[in-house]
């Protein structure tokens, strides 16, 4: 199994989480869309797509945030539902948390470089939203 960026960027988040929060890694190709990770802890769940990409150069290009169709239908009939999903966007210098259906709307590079937070700091909100960190 060849371990891409986008996998080798989820393992070095989780490296950082709490030991009360469980994470089990979702992959079944009978059932498309399904969020990358789900996070279990005493206080609730919560859903995470994850993308990973190479920020563009001019603070004004647009970042694409690649979710297929599925991906999308998937996280916003989750969401309308009540349930906790996000998309985490990482790159070589940490990642942008997306929450609320923000990942629908666009966002330029050099606002998503102010966004960046530490893999350490992505995982303690993981941690703090199903575990209390």
């Amino acid at each position: 199994m060849s371990r891409g960026p986008e996998n080798t960027f989820i393992a070095s988040v989780h490296k950082h989480l709490a030991p009360a929060v469980y994470s089990m890694k979702n992959h079944n190709e009978y059932n498309g869309g399904i969020a990358d990770v789900w996070y279990d802890g005493p206080l609730g769940d919560l859903w995470i797509e994850y993308k990973f990409i190479t920020v563009p150069k001019r603070d004004d290009t647009i970042v694409k945030i690649d979710l297929s169709e599925l991906q999308k239908n998937w996280l916003r009939d989750r969401y309308d539902n009540g349930r906790n999903v996000s998309v985490i966007v990482g790159c070589k210098d940490g990642g942008v948390w997306f929450d609320n259906r923000e990942w629908e709307e666009p966002i330029n590079a050099g606002e998503f470089r102010r966004c960046l937070i530490p893999r350490h700091g992505l995982a303690v909100i993981i941690s703090e939203r199903v575990a209390r960190g």
